[in-house]
């Protein structure tokens, strides 16, 4: 299991996201939803960040 980089919560998978404060790390689905509405998160350079 991987642990969310904001919230610590275990999951199976999470999405690899450019964080405003933090850089690339990776967050689950719910921490993904705060943060873009706070517009914390940047675009990924080459990709989407869906894969590795």
């Amino acid at each position: 299991m991987l642990k969310c980089s904001i919230c610590r919560k275990e999951a199976n998978s999470l999405l690899r996201v450019k964080h405003r404060k933090h850089g690339i790390i990776k967050i689950c689905f719910e921490c993904w939803e705060v943060e873009q509405g706070n517009q914390n998160l940047l675009h990924l350079e080459g990709g989407c960040g869906c894969c590795g």
